[in-house]
């Protein structure tokens, strides 16, 4: 997911021409890896850490030495992510990923980009003065991390893709118990409408816009885990289908059409419904009562607190989707190169 440089454009225009300049220099510098050439250029030539995780590796490159940044730090931070995406799809989602970690100046963890046409590829970028707390909170990496598990689709589809990290994400840290559920069903009743079609729109195949690109393809998943549920008696949900599609296409280095996507998950449930739900929201501008939707699922917003009704007709769902699951027995270790 890339974050807006807007803050950076307005400070150029504001600040004196030398000032100006020197911002242009720092900007250059902290972008240098941004294009994919130069991203697996450094991943090929630097020195590296790998990490062994839930039958992946992850091999953890500081970007020229990432001066100022705290590695153990850094590596504890990667190590929890790998954990949620091994949690929600029962090991890492690929086999080898190269991982560019980018000094940069602040205190936040910064843009993440994922790549799969030269080998499974992620860069992020960490200000020197993140702490404790901002690793714990970030969602960034894991989001990105989602990214590796299921195959490319073409462009106009990548609302599927951008929609599945959004909506996996606080559920893999909540599976893992980083994350309380509360949160999770707070990020969906907040975010969840701005994926709702506006005037104008068509299906999500063809209305490339932010809000439903991430929050539309999010809305589309949790009607495809409710729907997969209530069929199967809440044996199953999509994040069984998940599972399937990440094991049959091998992660995000794959080119897959969004029928094949939907084809394998579906056999993996025995429903249709990612067949039939795909059909029904790519190019129409399916109108949903997300109100109705968390109604049955128990959830509610009261005086700035989430409430959830457990007599709800799909409490149990709710209960399913994100409740704590075992921890996946894993080796972790690492090693420097």
């Amino acid at each position: 997911m890339k974050r807006s440089a807007r803050a950076a454009a307005f400070g150029v225009l504001i600040l004196g021409f030398g000032a100006a300049g020197m911002l242009r220099e720092r900007t250059k510098a902290a972008d240098r890896y941004s294009e994919a050439d130069a991203l697996y250029g450094a991943l090929r030539t630097q020195p590296h850490t790998r990490l062994s995780i839930g039958g992946g590796e992850i091999d953890v490159v500081f970007a020229d030495g990432a001066p100022g940044l705290d590695r153990g730090r850094i590596l504890d931070w990667i190590n929890a992510s790998a954990r949620a995406v091994t949690t929600y799809f029962g090991r890492f989602p690929v086999r080898h990923v190269g991982l560019l970690v980018v000094a940069g100046d602040g205190s936040r963890i910064g843009s993440g980009t994922t790549y799969g046409f030269d080998g499974s590829a992620i860069h992020i970028t960490v200000g020197r003065s993140a702490d404790t707390r901002v690793f714990q909170n970030d969602w960034i990496l894991v989001h990105e991390m989602t990214h590796l598990a299921l195959p490319t689709v073409p462009n106009k589809s990548d609302w599927l893709l951008e929609g599945n990290a959004t909506y996996v994400e606080p559920i893999a840290r909540a599976q893992a118990g980083q994350l309380d559920p509360t949160d999770v069903w707070r990020w969906s009743l907040e975010g969840m409408p701005k994926g709702l079609p506006q005037p104008g729109d068509e299906g999500l195949d063809y209305t490339p816009t932010w809000g439903r690109t991430y929050w539309g393809g999010a809305m589309f998943w949790l009607l495809a885990d409710i729907r997969i549920r209530q069929r199967t008696e809440n044996r199953l949900g999509v994040q069984d289908a998940l599972r399937v599609i990440n094991r049959a296409s091998g992660g995000n280095t794959a080119r897959w059409t969004v029928d094949q996507l939907a084809a394998t998950g579906d056999r993996a449930t025995g429903t249709d419904v990612l067949t039939a739900l795909y059909s029904e929201m790519k190019g129409t501008p399916v109108p949903m009562d997300l109100d109705a939707v968390f109604e049955a699922l128990g959830v509610a917003e009261r005086d700035g607190k989430i409430v959830f009704d457990d007599h709800a007709p799909l409490a149990a769902i709710r209960r399913s989707i994100t409740e704590p699951h075992a921890a996946v027995v894993v080796p972790v270790s690492s090693n420097e190169r």
